[in-house]
């Protein structure tokens, strides 16, 4: 079961035709909600809850698949830092203490010249306060947190080993990288200070991108170093694209992006799953530009068939499924809206069903709703 789902996604992923529309509903603590135990034992206290609950969802679920198992942060590690960047609580993981802009416009020198200097000599203290002038402690500390860290990846391992040998479901994302802009954006500058740089200083803008992109590539194939396995994809989630302009998008962005799929795809072989947020339709003509590689576009917003003629010769493209729709709509108006998809986006192949956002809250989706959608496609998307 398990390498009859592999193939089927694999098959999609290379822009083929499978024997039939692969399911993947992006499931993450919806999981944990909808098995009613609480998000934290599921990710903390004892793997085999964890385990449990994707038995429930794999009972109540049609799936090819799961892109991730959604412990995703290793908590207990960045305790020993004092405020992360995301929490626990009882509604999952939110971010806390994530201080905003934690590097000053007129550092961008610094971070240039030597991008692993400048983290640990200037960010991590400032973002971490804890760590300021306690040598002896810190190295505590650290040796403390990577043995957390070791023991977050078994905890993973253990558990997407038992999803993949006892229910037959592939766990796909086996890496993580986040492009160098998103790096800027998401824990150097912030947006506000990404958008007033792009303007302001564009030129040291750039230079940032291309000093950080190692650790793009670094952070990619680091946890990932098998890809000629064919297991797994490795995850990016696009976070600054759309608040750009097109025009600034094709200058600022789009250069690391196309290098980032030329060196990691073409090059070294792996497939790259994009998480394309927000609406992707003023670029697409942009995107045509893209190297040949593996490349999955799953696709939040917009017209995904003019989304698939216009770029599907370079991504499989992925989703369909509004949460909206799942969320407050009847079964028979999921349905159809199932239907819909069949007859606009599985022609030709090379289109996975799936939800257009994460399921992250038990509100996110009926599961009455979510039954029957995957249910159908699997019974009516056979090629």
């Amino acid at each position: 079961m398990y390498q009859e789902k592999l193939t089927r996604l694999n098959t999609a992923f290379k822009r083929g035709t499978p024997d039939r529309v692969p399911v993947l509903p992006i499931i993450e603590t919806f999981g944990p909600y909808h098995a009613g135990v609480s998000v934290e034992d599921a990710y903390v206290k004892d793997p085999n809850i964890l385990f449990q609950v994707y038995n429930k969802i794999n009972e109540e679920f049609y799936l090819d698949g799961i892109l991730e198992n959604g412990n995703v942060f290793p908590l207990k590690m960045l305790s020993n830092f004092g405020e992360g960047l995301y929490t626990l609580t009882d509604k999952g993981f939110v971010i806390k203490g994530s201080h905003g802009q934690t590097m000053m416009p007129d550092e961008y020198e610094q971070l240039i010249a030597n991008p692993f200097n400048f983290f640990v000599n200037v960010i991590i203290p400032r973002k971490f306060p804890v760590l300021k002038n306690d040598i002896e402690g810190n190295l505590g500390r650290l040796k403390k947190a990577v043995g957390e860290m070791m023991e977050f990846l078994h905890y993973n391992a253990v558990v997407d080993g038992r999803i993949e040998n006892e229910l037959g479901l592939p766990v796909l994302a086996k890496g993580l990288a986040i492009l160098s802009p998103d790096m800027l954006l998401d824990y150097l500058r912030d947006f506000v200070g990404v958008s007033s740089d792009i303007r302001r200083k564009p030129q040291e803008f750039y230079a940032a991108c291309e000093a950080l992109f190692i650790s793009s590539m670094e952070m990619a194939i680091g946890a990932y170093t098998t890809p000629e396995d064919n297991k797994g994809v490795i995850f990016v989630p696009l976070h600054l694209p759309t608040f750009l302009k097109p025009k600034d998008f094709e200058k600022f962005y789009f250069p690391f992006m196309s290098k980032f799929v030329d060196e990691v795809s073409v090059k070294r072989g792996y497939k790259i799953f994009f998480f394309m947020e927000n609406n992707w339709m003023p670029y697409l003509d942009i995107l045509q530009g893209l190297p040949d590689g593996d490349m999955i576009g799953l696709f939040e917003h917009g017209d995904l068939k003019k989304i698939k003629d216009s770029i599907g010769n370079k991504f499989c493209i992925v989703g369909g499924m509004p949460i909206d729709l799942l969320r407050l709509g009847t079964v028979e108006k999921c349905l159809d809206k199932a239907k819909e998809c069949l007859q606009l986006y599985a022609p030709g192949g090379n289109y996975i069903f799936s939800t257009d956002k994460n399921l992250v809250s038990l509100n996110d989706a009926k599961p009455e709703n979510l039954a029957a959608v995957c249910q159908y496609i699997h019974e009516n998307g056979k090629y």
